[in-house]
């Protein structure tokens, strides 16, 4: 113990006068401090405050290989310069000389990341980011991606010395390790690790986020779980275990030769039980590879439902969800008018259905195939109640799992009454889109949540903790990283990394009014009320706006403040049009040029900013691959519609979308004919 206390203190002062060890922690604060200088002077003002983290990985990939070489040289210098000739050269006081500068690494380690952990607190602060379970996030992202990454680099630098010795191809040898498996790989060779699920046995080799712009979700919080860490400590031990094992060189008697075996054998048991931990429990809402595959799913699955099991209402749910090891869902559906003996219901194909029984407990036989579930059933009554008992799964598409939940009204996530699946493919440049699952008519419901993460819907709470209301359009569930905030009649439920959300909202509020208000007088939306409660999350990035009876759902991801004309005004036309005007509708070329110019219009209005090209390049963007006859036929539209007075415009895009509800044939040849009568007055 003497000894390692002497040789603990050695190395202690040689790392603290060492000006590359020193040097490589000051690097780090004075890039920390400069990231956060860099946006507090954004000329852009960026808020996506929750990223910052991640801009730090190349810095974190830099001073890894600085890492990686100071141990290097430190250890291979005194084999150079015979000072290990000093201790005999025996296998334990080597393993001593190692332990003693790892326990001194970590050390200094766990100081710089716990003054790093404070300083980006404080930078939260300083932004005006309300204290929440962000701030906690915050410091495990910092440990598992900034802590780890440098004991890892401890381990590699020793091996390297031990193995090589002084030698110039150690240098080698170091980077192409840096580069393979260092936190910035996946920047690097991005195509490459985008294709990869996490459950896929080559997501082990890379350490650092997927992608460094895009750290944190809505709801989800940080890119980090279980397995992350597993994974950071599967290659600490392995290449512990490599380090133990090149120390047989050193070895002289049966004794240090069988404390060698020994410890690879422990080491490598650990590593055994890490190794299937690894690939299971993951964040998919981060996996780009497991999105694509959602995106495909949809290419390829279109169902297709029969008319005649679609004969019944639904008139209450009756919601139970279990959020504790996994999420379990009980559902009892109250069904009135049931007619035929086979009824089909929509469930997200990623929930596994349990059982269904009725009324009377009678278990039901049920096909569950992809989103659709048909069930058999004994004609005899009108009425019943059937219960739903099925598995919650997390999905790219939808986050779930104990710790974060986010179930929109628009979307299956009860058993529903639809005869189209709840989302679908678009192209395969992009994720699928959702298509509207929202009950027209009133049902009520009844929700009760066991869980410990946050949790909120927009129902009222009772006075057992249970929640119940009539709601037409659907429930919202959330449960996870957000906060809530109270300003006159509004109740807003929004992202954690968002500062300043009181000074924000009056000017964002004064442009949803208008808006909301325009749109419902320009096409006579007479019921069409706003809402007071809105939820402000968009974990998977989405730009639109989900009716409901009495919430809101708008989803406007942007990494700028909710007042920015640039990052956010001028997107909420479209967004919130998209919302009141096409619930449930379908997508089609007419209706994105609609979209497009409806937009166009009301942020000339609002004087917001708008992309300020030619009217038929932005037109044409609008529409998915279009062909020379249907871009000859913009060219025309966008013609005749630049020629038209504001109030004009206002009236054909009111009759137009009239035409397009009213079951049109969807030619262009009415939509040109219709531009020209309202030129000519004739409307």
């Amino acid at each position: 113990m003497a000894l390692f206390t002497r040789l603990s203190w050695f190395y202690a002062k040689q790392m603290g006068k060492s000006i590359l060890y020193m040097g490589t922690y000051t690097f780090l604060l004075i890039m920390l401090m400069m990231r956060f200088l860099i946006r507090q002077y954004d000329s852009f003002g960026k808020t996506d405050y929750g990223n910052f983290v991640g801009e730090m990985t190349l810095i974190v990939q830099a001073a890894m290989l600085l890492f990686m070489v100071f141990f290097y040289k430190l250890f291979s210098d005194e084999y150079r310069f015979g000072a290990n000739l000093l201790f005999a050269g025996s296998l334990r006081i080597t393993a001593l000389k190692i332990a003693a500068l790892f326990v001194n690494h970590l050390l200094f380690l766990s100081f710089f990341t716990g003054l790093q952990v404070v300083l980006v607190w404080q930078f939260y602060r300083t932004w005006g980011l309300p204290f929440s379970s962000l701030y906690t996030e915050t410091a495990s992202y910092i440990a598992v991606y900034w802590l780890l990454p440098f004991v890892f680099a401890f381990f590699l630098g020793i091996f390297t010395a031990l193995l090589f010795g002084k030698n110039r191809l150690s240098f080698a040898w170091m980077m192409v390790i840096w580069l393979a498996i260092g936190p910035m790989n996946t920047q690097l060779f991005s195509r490459y690790f985008h294709r990869i699920p996490f459950s896929d046995i080559r997501s082990l080799f890379y350490i650092g986020p997927l992608n460094m712009d895009d750290v944190f979700r809505d709801v989800v919080g940080y890119n980090v779980s279980l397995p992350t860490y597993m994974k950071l400590l599967f290659w600490i031990l392995t290449s512990m275990m490599a380090v133990w094992a090149i120390l047989w060189k050193t070895a002289r008697t049966t004794k240090e030769k069988a404390a060698i075996i020994t410890g690879v054998v422990l080491l490598l048991a650990g590593d055994a039980w890490l190794f299937p931990h690894i690939f299971t429990g993951s964040k998919l809402v981060f996996s780009y590879a497991d999105l694509a595959k959602e995106n495909v799913y949809y290419q390829t699955h279109n169902p297709t439902i029969q008319p005649s099991t679609l004969h019944y209402s639904i008139e209450r749910y009756d919601i139970q969800l279990e959020a504790k090891n996994g999420v379990h869902a009980k559902v009892k559906v109250t069904l009135r008018q049931i007619r035929g003996d086979t009824l089909s219901f929509v469930l997200y194909h990623h929930f596994s259905l349990k059982r269904i029984t009725d009324q009377t407990g009678k278990q039901l036989p049920f096909i569950q195939q992809g989103d659709v579930i048909t069930v058999k059933r004994s004609p005899n009554r009108l009425t019943d109640e059937w219960t739903f008992e099925y598995q919650m799964n997390d999905s790219a598409q939808i986050p779930i799992s104990p710790h974060y939940l986010f179930l929109p009204s628009d979307f299956s996530w009860v058993p529903t009454k639809a005869d189209h699946a709840p989302f679908a493919f678009v192209n395969v440049h992009s994720s699928p889109v959702p298509v509207s699952m929202q009950p027209s008519h009133p049902i009520r419901y009844t929700l009760s949540f066991h869980g410990t993460a946050p949790f909120y819907t927009n129902l009222p709470r009772r006075s057992d903790g249970t929640y119940e209301g009539v709601v037409s359009g659907g429930i919202t569930a959330v449960a996870g990283m957000f906060l809530k905030e109270k300003i006159g009649p509004w109740q807003i439920v929004y992202p954690a990394d968002w500062p300043n959300l009181k000074r924000n909202w009056p000017v964002f509020e004064r442009h949803v009014r208008r808006i909301h208000h325009d749109i419902v007088q320009m096409f006579d939306l007479k019921e069409a009320k706003l809402p007071t409660n809105i939820v402000l999350l968009a974990p998977h990035g989405e730009q639109r706006s989900v009716y409901s009876s009495d919430h809101l759902l708008l989803q406007i991801d942007t990494p700028y403040s909710l007042r920015s004309q640039e990052g956010t005004l001028m997107y909420l036309p479209e967004i919130i049009t998209e919302g009141l005007l096409w619930r449930g509708a379908h997508s089609s070329m007419q209706k994105e040029v609609f979209q497009a110019l409806l937009a166009r219009w009301f942020q000339q209005q609002l004087a917001l900013p708008y992309s300020g090209g030619d009217l038929t390049f932005d037109l044409a963007l609008s529409v998915d691959s279009p062909d020379g006859k249907t871009e000859e036929v913009l060219r025309q539209l966008s013609g005749e519609y630049e020629r038209l007075s504001d109030e004009k415009k206002q009236i054909f895009l009111a009759l137009w979308y009239k035409q397009m509800r009213e079951g049109a044939d969807g030619s262009w040849e009415k939509a040109i004919q219709l531009i020209l009568m309202v030129q000519e007055g004739q409307t």
